[in-house]
């Protein structure tokens, strides 16, 4: 597309813009579409990934203790041959192996997966409701962002239209010069908020696009937090993480006992065997087909003490964890009630400053009238203008940073975000 611009009597190229350069269309994301996207990132197919390896893993040592089965053969050749060895021979065998008792072991192990299972499972949880949290606080920054450049630029109508009046009367000698003067200078101060806004509104879609690995142009409104009063408390996903891991350490620490207990196994072998003797005996002590079944006990009763040392480290680990985990629990419970605190103050704060805009919006009205009249300079003017207008952010602010807050709640009461965005 061609645009020409006539100065005088000549036309002049303005610009060239192709079309094509252009995107179609671009479209304008909702929270839970960004929540649904940012869920697919890498950070959460590495902790499914996590999840998955885990179950595994269990998988792989339940089926450890159930019988085995091995086959094998061998070829053998002796340089001296006697009448229970021949030269050459020939054997195939198959064996039978199965763990009847391991002192325990094997229970503590079950348990020390599974917990570990749980463990990645809440942990994925956790992660997901981070990034839930995390999303939707971008999204109400880049809408409060929206708000303060929609005003910023209200501002910067008003600033122009004052200005060409008052540039007006300066040519007639009617105003001062520093009266023009003023409104240009708050003019470019207000130019220079709405560049610093454009570059907060970019730096908010470059990080939600950290989150969703995809290019975010622009987001729809409309989207808010639900939320109910008075609902059920649960244990956060990452505490209930800490807690399986702790679990899955003190199972780890009980199985290191099991070694001072017997094990007990069962192996059946079966073999079939050829026999190449150079000379052959007069009598063969050798049978060509054979089946060996035995009952191993072993029994580790004496170590010097290595075996308790390594159940004392692990339990200590244990200990670790535990200590750590209440510590985690305390601190969740205090941040619960900061958030419900911060919720009450986000909702207060609505009310005070819709009260604030409504105040400052009449008060400048007020003021303009009495300015245009020439009842009073043009720096109460400015100042009112000011003020109406840092009291039209400070509500659209105050709004979306209730939504947030909601959203803050929900995450510390246990809940999962994603289920409340509307």
């Amino acid at each position: 597309m061609i645009t020409f611009v006539k100065i005088n009597e000549g036309v002049y190229l303005k610009g060239l813009v192709t079309l094509l350069s252009l995107p179609a269309f671009v479209y304008a994301y909702s929270l839970s579409e960004l929540v649904d996207i940012a869920h697919q990132n890498k950070v959460i197919q590495a902790a499914t990934h996590q999840v998955n390896a885990s179950q595994k893993s269990y998988e792989s040592t339940t089926r450890s203790y159930l019988p085995t089965v091995e086959i094998g053969a061998n070829l053998q050749n002796v340089y001296e041959e006697t009448p229970a060895l021949p030269e050459n021979s020939i054997k195939a065998y198959a064996s039978l192996k199965y763990t009847l008792y391991d002192g325990g072991k094997r229970g503590d192990l079950y348990n020390q997966l599974s917990a570990n299972i749980d463990a990645s499972r809440k942990s994925l949880e956790a992660i997901k409701n981070d990034i839930a949290l995390d999303v939707s606080r971008l999204y109400f920054e880049y809408l409060a962002l929206l708000s303060d450049k929609k005003a910023t630029l209200q501002e910067i109508e008003q600033l122009k239209a004052e200005f060409l009046r008052l540039d007006m009367f300066y040519k007639t000698g009617s105003v001062t010069q520093d009266e023009v003067q003023k409104i240009d200078s708050r003019l470019k101060s207000a130019d220079v908020t709405l560049h610093e806004i454009e570059l907060a509104i970019q730096k908010v879609l470059h990080t939600l696009e950290y989150y969703t690995t995809k290019e975010i142009h622009t987001i729809t409104e409309g989207s808010h937090v639900r939320y109910e009063e008075n609902s059920e408390i649960k244990i956060r996903p990452d505490i209930q993480a800490l807690e399986y891991e702790a679990q899955a350490t003190r199972f780890e620490a009980e199985s290191k006992q099991s070694v001072t207990l017997p094990t007990l196994y069962f192996d059946n072998t079966a073999s079939y065997s050829e026999y190449y003797f150079d000379q052959e005996p007069v009598t063969r002590f050798l049978v060509d087909k054979q089946n060996i079944a035995t009952l191993n006990l072993s029994w580790n009763i004496f170590d010097f003490g290595a075996t308790n040392k390594s159940y004392e480290a692990k339990y200590e680990e244990y200990l670790s964890k535990k200590t750590s985990l209440e510590y985690q629990k305390t601190v969740a419970d205090v941040d619960y009630r900061l958030a419900k605190k911060s919720l009450e103050i986000a909702t207060i704060k609505i009310d005070a400053t819709k009260a604030t805009l409504e105040a400052a919006s009449s008060t400048y009205e007020l003021i303009k009238l009495r300015y245009q009249n020439g009842i009073i300079d043009n720096v109460a003017y400015l100042q009112a203008l000011s003020e109406k207008y840092e009291a039209a952010r400070g509500y659209k602010r105050a709004l979306y940073d209730y939504e947030v807050k909601k959203a803050e709640v929900i995450y510390y009461s246990g809940k999962n975000i994603k289920e409340f965005l509307q």
